[in-house]
């Protein structure tokens, strides 16, 4: 067992393999020693934690090791056309919430009373006072301990840390390393890989996980699949990545994405400095005017650290016979919404499932559902992340064309029904392939859609009509009651920064 490149994908693979695998399978990891990490995300989703759990991994050592804190979603500011102060949150929710404890006909009526009533989503989150008040990572700590917050947690973290642990972690399980750059993959003449080349050696390999990054040597390079672009429809192509000091005592515990002329600015908190970066449209700036952006936005100059290029897209097949693309190597949009460490966890949940359900063998109808499953995936991940430019602000020419980019069917007709009611589970299974959960559902949907007012009042109206009398009894008694007891109950738009 083989796999090519390191980073954080990389050594989550050989962590997997040599977990599922028995100790007479060698387990090797091939990185090239002039390959940097990436780095961009610094980021993950609700399915981190699950990805260390399912390794044996101590969140509290992980924490430790990194420097990870606390991620509890993300705060949007300017995405409207508001300025600064207009800010809108998609919070990692979950039990503890009350509206989401009343579920009918497929669709949660609480949380369609606030949208009717023009109320915000995230001050339902008991949790949401802590995070306006930017409490301690050890306040977080025991607050998310009681199980009351309505929040469930993930990680910022620092990437460079991440990969230098989960290495070390791998070497002491017994994945073999090795440093050298990848001249060839041999294929027999029925396609599998039957070995890699480099530095004049050759490994004999069975299976091989191509986390070659945006080298992409497996199913880009050797195996040459067709790459599906979604550069009609997300216009960003670039990122520059710098460091900025930490401007609090605290961590901040959302990752902040502030819309800027042509793209967005992230910044993600970690316990010793802030990761930051601007991920941008080359058809409407260049990275000088986006570096003096950056420094008018900020009051002071920066030292960036690189120019990520990219296509936004991913490649139709991504296992192919014994080799299966994981991560960058398969498919990247832009760092929105952490998806790229999210969708390679996913990916790498169900590389393992497929291993262990068929016992290592398997078929190649089994290889095109994973296919298949895959690229639903991504097109959940293409419209969740279109959503979010679907959005008011038109005052640039990068965001005129926003306006004007044509929208995925899929979306378009998703948005259709969100004109008339809230987001359902029905309306997004379809991106979920079978045995895959998927990275993003039904409340994720609703966090986004309403403050952008995708959804509006009126159809959350409309919908919340065809309840039964007596629910709308209560329905107005849960609206009273809110109005009059909870402080942090505000219009769309409040902002805790």
């Amino acid at each position: 067992m083989a796999i090519i490149g390191g980073g954080t994908a990389g050594w989550f693979a050989a962590l997997t393999l040599r977990r599922i695998f028995s100790p007479a399978v060698e387990v090797t990891l091939i990185e090239a020693p002039d390959i940097g990490i990436i780095g961009v995300g610094e980021g993950g989703l609700l399915n981190l934690v699950d990805a260390l759990s399912r390794n044996k991994i101590p969140v509290d050592e992980f924490v430790r090791e990194t420097g990870a804190a606390y991620k509890l979603g993300f705060v949007y500011e300017g995405w409207r056309g508001g300025g600064r102060d207009d800010c809108y949150y998609h919070l990692f929710g979950g039990p503890g919430i009350p509206e989401l404890e009343w579920r009918q006909s497929g669709f949660f009526p609480l949380l369609s009373a606030r949208i009717a009533a023009g109320e915000d989503l995230h001050s339902c989150v008991p949790g949401f006072e802590a995070i306006a008040r930017n409490v301690s990572q050890d306040e977080m700590r025991a607050l998310l301990a009681a199980g009351k917050s309505g929040l469930i947690a993930s990680y910022h973290f620092d990437s460079y840390r991440v990969a230098s642990y989960l290495k070390k972690v791998a070497l002491s399980r017994g994945v073999v390393h090795r440093s050298a750059r990848i001249d060839q993959l041999v294929l027999d003449r029925t396609g599998y890989t039957r070995s890699l080349q480099f530095d004049g050696q050759q490994l004999d390999v069975d299976f091989l996980i191509d986390a070659s990054g945006l080298a992409r040597i497996g199913i880009g390079n050797t195996y040459g699949r067709r790459w599906e672009s979604f550069s009609d429809y997300l216009l960003l192509d670039r990122a520059i990545s710098f460091h900025l000091p930490n401007p609090h005592g605290n961590p901040e515990l959302l990752t902040r994405s502030v819309s800027m002329k042509a793209g967005w600015l992230w910044q993600i908190p970690l316990t010793e400095r802030v990761g930051a970066g601007y991920a941008f449209s080359s058809k409407h700036t260049d990275e000088g005017g986006a570096i003096a952006e950056i420094e008018a936005y900020l009051g002071h100059p920066i030292a960036p650290m690189r120019t990520l290029r990219f296509e936004a897209g991913h490649y139709g097949t991504v296992w192919i016979k014994n080799v299966v693309a994981l991560g960058l190597a398969s498919g990247f949009v832009e760092p929105l919404e952490a998806t790229s460490i999210g969708q390679m966890l996913e990916q790498l949940r169900n590389i393992e499932r497929v291993l262990v359900d068929g016992n290592g063998i398997v078929s190649r109808q089994t290889i095109e559902d994973f296919n298949r499953s895959n690229a639903q995936c991504w097109a959940g991940i293409r419209d969740f992340l279109r959503m979010h430019y679907d959005c008011p602000r038109n005052d640039t020419p990068f965001w005129r064309d926003v306006a004007k980019a044509p929208l995925p069917e899929s979306y378009a007709a998703l948005k259709q029904c969100f004109q008339r009611r809230t987001p359902r589970f029905v309306d997004i299974e379809g991106y979920i392939g079978a045995g895959w959960q998927g990275i993003f559902h039904t409340v994720n949907w609703m966090f986004v859609a309403a403050p952008l007012g995708i959804v509006p009042a009126a159809a959350a109206r409309a919908e919340l009509r065809r309840l039964p009398r007596k629910t709308h009894a209560d329905i107005k008694a849960y609206l009273d009651l809110q109005a009059g007891t909870s402080p942090v109950v505000r219009r769309q738009g409040a902002s805790v920064h």
